[in-house]
């Protein structure tokens, strides 16, 4: 029989020991990410959708949760043969058995710590938290090299643009080039937000249909006033140029002041509407 470098790699796959997860937080987002962990690579090869997860992906498993409040109903449905609920998180760091630390708390004082004591203890770990990253990716840099001999790694891909991908391509595809400005449209609710308003949608309307829909959180703030692409930009900024920005220096101008009328003046110049989040080197030099 003829084995193939992807049979090989599958064979591989299905021989080591499921990863196990520790994650921290349970709300919306940790509950999109426990659904697709456990549905398309826990213990089952058979995904929600009925699709199969791939033969030559390692089996992960969320071994445990921890929330604040062990008593609040959950918006998915938790494994309980397989993941147990906790509410102190020094349960996932203490825990030699957990390979991987997923932070979906959000915040960057308690995400903080959690992140750097996983990466000191030889968890790796992966967040999207990109107000975290912004302000402390140097620190989380030189936890990880620190911590290089026990193999971790330190994953952020879907803090910005994750579809792309802009992070890994900034990492792995430009090592040798010099960047000398990096922008567009990293924020996915105004951008909506911004297209219903050309069309003619009022600014509380269109925020509240993105509410309903999911798309705006129920305080927008974050959004609309333009932080997350702040944040985002300060990360890309990090990547680009290698230079750390205070988030707190970079000028930043929302929508939640823009109006039907600064349409209509941007279609008389041909033009339109967007949020924009933008960095520019300023020297050859840095």
């Amino acid at each position: 029989r003829k084995i193939t470098t992807r049979t090989m790699s599958s064979l591989a796959a299905a021989t080591l020991r499921p990863l196990r997860i520790g994650m921290v937080g349970g709300g919306t987002v940790g509950g999109g990410v426990y659904d697709i962990i456990m549905g398309r690579l826990g213990g089952s090869s058979v995904d929600t959708t009925g699709q199969m997860a791939s033969s030559s992906t390692r089996r992960c498993v969320i071994t445990k949760i921890c929330v604040r409040d062990l008593a609040k109903p959950r918006s998915f449905h938790v494994d309980e043969d397989k993941t147990t609920l906790v509410s102190d998180v020094n349960s996932i760091l203490d825990d030699d058995s957990i390979d991987i630390v997923v932070e979906v708390m959000g915040g960057t004082s308690l995400a903080r710590t959690v992140v750097l004591e996983a990466l000191k203890r030889g968890k790796s770990v992966v967040t999207a938290n990109k107000a975290l990253i912004a302000e402390h990716l140097s620190e989380i840099h030189t936890a990880v090299e620190q911590s290089v001999g026990n193999g971790v790694k330190f994953g952020y891909e879907a803090a910005v643009a994750g579809g792309i991908p802009i992070i890994s391509t900034l990492q792995n595809c430009f090592a040798g080039d010099i960047i000398n400005e990096i922008g567009g449209i990293i924020n996915g609710t105004t951008n909506y937000m911004l297209g219903k308003m050309e069309d003619g949608a009022d600014y509380d309307e269109v925020l509240k249909e993105a509410q309903d829909l999911g798309f705006a959180e129920a305080d927008p703030t974050a959004d609309v006033e333009g932080h997350d692409v702040r944040a985002k930009i300060a990360i890309l900024a990090k990547l680009a140029f290698g230079t750390t920005v205070d988030v707190e220096e970079i000028p930043c101008n929302g929508i939640s002041q823009i109006s039907s009328v600064d349409f209509e003046y941007a279609k008389l110049l041909n033009c339109t509407i967007k949020l924009i989040g933008t960095a520019a080197r300023l020297s050859q030099y840095g």
